[in-house]
């Protein structure tokens, strides 16, 4: 007597499947990871999904026709232009030791800089939930590296006893 095939999980069922099939990756599927996780997170008027970790703003974007998913972080510092050249410095250092996060520099109207990281992953096959799962925690976990690299470099004057800074 011939056998039924068990019946195949529901795709938009994340509960079932043991993490390996390859679904498409779209804004939805990056939220339903934040909530699955317990990160705190928002979405906002026009889309934009984001949250805050380790006081870092970052966001969470869909790009290059639906190719790309790229997690951006931003510094939660403003830095002085007059720091330009030091931070350059530290960018290409980063760079040279490791691919990514790429980091960069962004120039703001009023003429202070903002750091910032981010980590593209290929999507435009599908991610399964483990490689999901893998390229949202090495987003963020890059770019708080690269972060805790600048802190540890230029402390906060206000973190520090008074003292310390005579």
């Amino acid at each position: 007597m011939a056998q039924t095939p068990p019946a195949s999980p529901d795709p938009d069922d994340a509960d079932v499947l043991d993490g390996h099939e390859v679904r498409p990756v779209d804004a939805q599927r990056v939220v339903a990871w934040l909530r699955s996780n317990k990160q705190r997170h928002f979405v906002g008027g026009d889309g934009q999904i984001g949250g805050i970790w380790s006081g870092c703003l970052f966001t969470f974007g869909i790009a290059g026709q639906g190719r790309v998913l790229q997690v951006r972080g931003q510094l939660n510092r403003v830095v002085s232009i007059d720091r330009r050249e030091e931070l350059i410095a530290l960018v290409n250092a980063r760079h040279a030791r490791t691919a990514w996060p790429k980091c960069s520099l962004v120039v703001l109207d009023d003429g202070s800089m903002r750091v910032v990281a981010e980590h593209s992953t290929f999507i435009g096959h599908g991610l399964s939930e483990r490689q999901l799962d893998r390229a949202v925690r090495v987003g963020l976990a890059a770019a708080l590296g690269f972060f805790a690299e600048i802190n540890a470099r230029y402390p906060d004057p206000l973190s520090l006893p008074p003292e310390s800074l005579s």
